[in-house]
């Protein structure tokens, strides 16, 4: 007697063969296989079932300001946490805001309330889980300084809570960005303490240091934290801006940025990543460590 098979059923909510290149910054990338912009907890854990339950790979992103996914795309699940996903919530002297919301939510909704503490985020396109989870930071100033807690999905499906915070962030990362946990959402207190300049002053200081012009996923590198310069600072002396492997270039104001001049490609991109690395450290010594996130 032939053995019966089950067949898992897909969500309706997935979409087949999507191109993410609409999804990030760069304006780069293939097709996913499965993709989905759930709606609610439930809709994302349905989402990994199914991934779990057919054997595929999944992954999250955000508003795709830190991704360069390939050209090949992704042959898993990709699920998009965006603003289906990004509801807030003040009372008294904290914000609850769901990890799809935009990071400039914070310096919006906080400016609401007379406090300035969260101003440094302005012109940064990234959400809050993104932020939370790469402990997104500018002008000295780091999501974790006001982050008191985080919600989260566990590996096993299950909501849970972190409000033991401390040491708990470092530079531009957090154990969310590989133990498999998800950010849905996260708690911070309004400092009115932290006095910083306005949004459109913080905005004017970007436009004036940073192009806005063409794609881009903001700083490629990280600072390194035994140097005396800063990675744009070694790549100016190296003579990358200018640089360009096919529509892939580096930006002529600000040396840590590679713009899509047109129709550029992950592997461009890539390479291109490859020579600033090489001659970095030819010149100087020093491994620059990339801040992306490569699908």
């Amino acid at each position: 007697m032939p053995t019966s098979i089950t067949r898992t059923t897909r969500p309706s909510f997935l979409q087949q063969d999507v191109y993410l290149n609409k999804y990030t910054t760069w304006n780069i990338g293939g097709p996913a296989r499965y993709f989905c912009e759930p709606g609610s907890i439930s809709e994302l854990q349905r989402g990994l079932d199914f991934a779990d339950e057919t054997g595929l790979n999944w992954r999250v992103i955000g508003n795709g300001s830190n991704l360069l996914i390939s050209d090949g795309g992704f042959d898993g699940l990709v699920v998009r946490i965006g603003p289906k996903f990004a509801d807030h919530v003040v009372d008294g002297q904290t914000l609850d805001v769901q990890s799809g919301a935009p990071l400039y939510k914070l310096a919006d909704v906080a400016n609401d309330y007379r406090c300035s503490c969260f101003n440094f985020v302005t012109g940064i396109p990234g959400t809050i889980g993104g932020a939370v989870a790469m402990n997104a930071g500018a002008f000295e100033y780091e999501v974790s300084d006001f982050l008191t807690k985080v919600v989260y999905l566990s590996e096993g499906g299950e909501v849970n809570e972190r409000d033991s915070l401390k040491d708990f962030f470092e530079y531009r990362r957090s154990p969310f960005l590989y133990n498999g946990e998800i950010v849905l959402g996260a708690e911070f207190r309004l400092d009115r303490s932290s006095e910083q300049p306005s949004m459109s002053e913080i905005l004017s200081t970007r436009r004036s240091k940073m192009p806005y012009s063409l794609p881009s996923a903001g700083s490629v590198f990280k600072n390194p934290s035994h140097a005396d310069k800063t990675a744009g600072e070694m790549l100016d002396l190296v003579g990358a801006k200018g640089m360009r492997v096919g529509d892939a270039v580096v930006s002529h104001q600000h040396a840590n940025f590679i713009l899509n001049d047109g129709q550029a490609t992950a592997q461009n991109v890539q390479n291109l990543i490859d020579i600033l690395q090489e001659r970095v450290y030819k010149e100087f010594g020093v491994t620059l460590v990339t801040e992306i996130e490569v699908i």
